[in-house]
């Protein structure tokens, strides 16, 4: 039901593109439906019931333990959006109404992980050490190349839906990390590396739902979703403008919002799981905090980009430059969510012993004292301590320094001296002169050509007129690995199946009730063979 209510989401605008979207997705969170379904069948042959009491009841051999995970992990995890199984998200979110896409990425992607929490935790009890190698490995995966992938696009909704895949990795490390400690009989790792992908789920939740509905504010003035031809939009919307900058300070792990303290838990999870004794885990746990920090990095460079571009300099459209603030209603509802970035985030010593909690329900151990008098400690080996209050303090305190300055030393500022234009080699300022999307992020582009698989578009010349940046941009096209080479091969296999069995539709009723007949007597095998 979850999978069809989202189908006609994303089918609102009822076009090409969201026609095709809409197939891709349904195709792709069905295929993932029937691996869960094979995963439950397969304890309802063991367990005698579809009870999830049963399935706990249930001893299953270690290949066959192996077998249902991995089937579970693999359908929860396309509904998800991981990668290799994220190719509907890019495509989805960009052809649904922003609001649509803000429930989407925020609460339906999260059924996902909770489906892998379930299984892998509550109904297997992580008794598999690698099972939560394996959720911590495409959780790594997922938050790198979602970032590269982010990193390429101009176009503001695909954009965010590759920070999507980002974070939903970046949620599946800190679940691979307490499943680990569950496997380990390690109650501070799971405790804490659980902590860490709960909390980062609730973050995630918040502030994409805030960029998504900026992204939705922005198009509502605009009717466009190319950066390029935006800029210029925190004078002309101060309110969109304001809430979207804390939205992208949340998504970055930047201090204080919320996104930093879910990130801190991971991070310390992850330090704690390298100085584990064993082997394997010593390699996995310095790799895993290297491909975040990578990962945060690379998320706070595409989000300078994403604000830069859309908000400052000069507006490089018509539409740009007439865009005025959006209605009350909007803007009330970004607040909103922006107010609770900020709230997640300064009150993160109230809010960690409650999800602490659920964490430690989870992993069946006791619950750890993480959070005291406003400050948060990760239990872990090197005692480690935040206190969000006094960060909050500390970096009100430095945004007052400038205005100090300036009070200090604004007497002996020139009396001539007038804002204008930038100077731009004698030619008269345009807004297209400035850094673009494309611009910003080419040296990336250039190093990560092979993973981006760069195709060369034949006739750019229709672009032409917009100089070398154009001819650049025209020319060229990141298209994602695994989109092309695993996903839409299949994506396209379908319809061509489709095709080839179409013989089967006769339009004969008759026909129709002999294939009733045939199924009912494979039914009938089917049981008595069990």
């Amino acid at each position: 039901m979850m999978s069809l209510a989202s189908y006609f989401l994303v089918l609102t605008e009822q076009d090409d593109n969201a026609v095709n979207a809409g197939l891709l997705y349904f195709f792709i969170a069905h295929a993932g439906s029937v691996l869960i379904m094979i995963a439950f069948f397969i304890f309802y042959c063991y367990a005698g019931s579809f009870e999830f009491a049963a399935f706990r009841q249930t001893t299953l051999s270690q290949p066959l333990a192996f077998t249902v995970f991995i089937l579970a992990f693999l359908g929860f995890g396309a509904k998800a959006g991981m990668i290799p199984l994220h190719g509907w998200l890019p495509k989805a979110h960009p052809a649904a109404p922003s609001h649509a896409s803000a429930m989407m990425s925020g609460v339906m992607v999260k059924i996902g992980i909770f489906g892998i929490i379930k299984v892998g935790i509550d109904l297997l009890n992580a008794e598999n050490l690698w099972f939560g190698v394996i959720v911590l490995g495409f959780g790594a995966v997922s938050s790198v190349l979602g970032v590269l992938y982010a990193l390429a696009e101009h176009d503001i909704k695909k954009l965010l839906a590759y920070h999507t895949v980002e974070n939903v990795g970046i949620i599946m490390m800190g679940v691979g990390v307490g499943m680990i400690g569950i496997a380990t009989n390690h109650p501070i790792l799971a405790t804490v590396g659980l902590l860490g992908g709960l909390y980062h789920l609730l973050n995630h939740a918040i502030f994409k739902g805030l960029l998504f509905l900026g992204a939705g504010s922005i198009m509502y003035r605009l009717h466009t979703k190319d950066m390029d031809l935006m800029g210029g939009l925190g004078k002309l919307m101060p309110y969109t403008a304001l809430t979207f900058l804390i939205g992208t300070m949340a998504i970055s792990a930047l201090p204080p919002f919320n996104g930093f303290v879910s990130e801190w838990f991971t991070y310390q999870s992850l330090f704690t799981l390298s100085q584990s004794s064993d082997p394997i885990l010593k390699f996995v746990g310095p790799i895993a905090i290297i491909m975040l920090a990578l990962t945060g990095a690379l998320a706070a460079l595409c989000f300078v980009k994403v604000y830069g571009i859309s908000f400052g300099g000069a507006p490089r459209s018509a539409k740009a430059a007439a865009a005025r603030e959006v209605p009350k209603v909007m803007v009330w509802a970004m607040a909103l969510l922006a107010l609770s970035c900020i709230v997640l985030g300064v009150g993160a010593s109230w809010i960690t012993p409650v999800i602490s909690q659920i964490a430690a329900n989870l992993s069946h151990s006791e619950t750890l004292v993480l959070a005291e008098n406003g400050v948060v400690v990760a239990q872990t080996p090197a005692q480690t301590m935040l206190s969000t209050p006094m960060v909050t303090i500390m970096l009100v305190a430095f945004f007052l320094v400038p205005f100090a300055i300036y009070a200090i030393t604004g007497k002996n500022r020139l009396a001539d001296r007038s804002k204008g234009n930038p100077w731009a080699c004698g030619y008269a300022f345009e807004g297209d002169m400035a850094a673009s999307a494309g611009s910003f992020t080419k040296p990336l582009r250039i190093i990560f050509r092979p993973l981006y698989r760069i195709r060369q578009v034949l006739d750019p010349a229709p672009l032409s007129h917009k100089g070398i940046e154009g001819l650049i941009n025209g020319a060229t096209k990141a298209e994602p690995f695994w989109e092309e080479r695993v996903t839409m091969p299949i994506a396209r296999f379908i319809p061509w199946l489709g095709t080839k069995i179409q013989w089967l539709q006769q339009g004969d009723f008759r026909v129709y009730c002999g294939y009733f007949v045939i199924a009912l007597f494979a039914l009938l095998l089917a049981i008595a063979w069990m």
